[in-house]
């Protein structure tokens, strides 16, 4: 079954999104026993496929007015479907709902026309007026020319670098899930400097990318939402990501997290998905990143004049934090760089410590979300909090 229709994709990641209709061709299609929607269009010249088994809802009290709404689970997507043909709406309608309802649908094998030329097709996907875009195996500079840009993905593709440029453009939502990224590179993360982006930036995709720890520049970008990092390689949450206030989704399922920052275990969040980590048994200070940092310092002898100029530089680093203004990390020495991963407010008195000066403690509960996944048998996680280990010096603010 294929239509040609105007056709609306919006991102329900994204609150009050809008996404500009194009003209488009959809196609139903079915591969080793699965039904898929295709999409092709200027945005999508070598088809988007929805498989239908992810859908979650179909609005249809106006398809005999030629119009009609599909809601996906996975991509969370709301494609709404107008046509001038009214038959052929009420029969891709039929079609689907068949196909949902468990019975063998016959899928004609017919091709996907060519909507719009190669060469048109190019051009158009670089609209400057769009409000989405969605690259092909690599990251193309025109996009920086898209100054209306709303969403933006680069979903597998081959990034040398992400452009700086792109903190300039009004992101809401950027995936850069399963992309070849130089995770080492000092510039990847220097977009995050850029207060539009900060300003904007609602859901950050990045799963699959193969990070070892979280870029400290992320708490720059303080209306964010949804954190999505599943599929790596992280072994803690850095205590810093109590900064993104507005955080309401935390994904972080099959990483090698064995406990969760203090500064969230007061949060109620929509969604958390830790499932498939390591929280199960108790914690050995070699699972602590505080600790192994602890012992590597301890163990290197200083001199006073070491220790003092040492001091100096955490208190620099305070004052940097407390301010709270975007940089560059190349802005600072390089020296200052592990210790945003170190580095935590006291859960008593609120001000910044690093591990030199506080002491680590545990307790034990499960985060607080409206949606939970878990492990079955987890019953509770464990809970890195931070305090001055001076008593006298540390005091409640308020």
């Amino acid at each position: 079954m294929l239509i040609r229709c105007s056709l609306a994709m919006q991102d329900l990641n994204i609150p009050h999104s809008n996404a500009r209709p194009l003209k488009s061709c959809v196609m139903t299609k079915k591969v080793n026993d699965n039904y898929y929607l295709c999409v092709k269009n200027s945005m999508y010249p070598n088809l988007k496929c929805f498989n239908l088994a992810m859908l979650n809802k179909v609005y249809h009290k106006f398809v005999a007015e030629g119009k009609m709404g599909l809601e996906f689970k996975e991509p969370k997507q709301l494609l709404s479907i107008d046509s001038k043909d009214k038959t052929e709406v009420n029969m891709l309608y039929a079609q689907i709902k068949a196909i949902v309802d468990g019975k063998k649908v016959i899928i004609a094998t017919r091709q996907m026309p060519k909507t719009v030329s190669v060469k048109k097709a190019v051009m158009n996907r670089f609209d400057p007026m769009a409000l989405e875009f969605v690259a092909i195996d690599h990251f193309d500079n025109r996009v920086l020319n898209m100054r209306h840009l709303t969403t933006l993905v680069l979903e597998k593709c081959d990034l040398p670098t992400i452009p700086i440029e792109i903190g300039r453009l009004p992101i809401k939502y950027l995936n850069i899930s399963g992309s070849k990224l130089p995770i080492n590179q000092d510039t990847l993360w220097n977009w995050t400097s850029i207060t539009v982006i900060c300003d904007t930036l609602i859901s950050l995709k990045m799963d699959s990318i193969g990070i070892k720890r979280l870029p400290f520049e992320i708490m720059f970008l303080k209306n964010l939402q949804t954190l999505s990092a599943t599929k790596n390689k992280l072994s803690y949450l850095p205590q810093f990501i109590g900064e993104l206030k507005k955080l309401k989704n935390l994904l972080v399922t099959e990483n090698l997290l064995v406990y969760f920052p203090h500064c969230l275990s007061s949060k109620t969040f929509n969604e958390v998905d830790l499932s498939n980590n390591l929280f199960h048994g108790l914690i050995k200070s070699s699972d602590d990143h505080l600790l192994r940092y602890l012992a590597v310092s301890s163990a290197v002898k200083k001199d006073d004049v070491e220790n003092a100029v040492t001091s100096l530089s955490h208190l620099a680093l305070y004052n940097l934090m407390d301010n709270c203004v975007p940089f560059k990390r190349q802005d600072i020495p390089r020296t200052l760089w592990i210790y945003f991963n170190l580095m935590g407010r006291c859960n008593v008195c609120t001000r910044w410590i690093l591990p030199d000066y506080c002491k680590i403690s545990y307790t034990h509960s499960l985060p607080l979300a409206v949606h939970l996944i878990k492990d079955q048998r987890l019953f509770s996680i464990p809970w890195q909090s931070m305090s001055c280990s001076i008593p006298n010096n540390c005091t409640r603010q308020v």
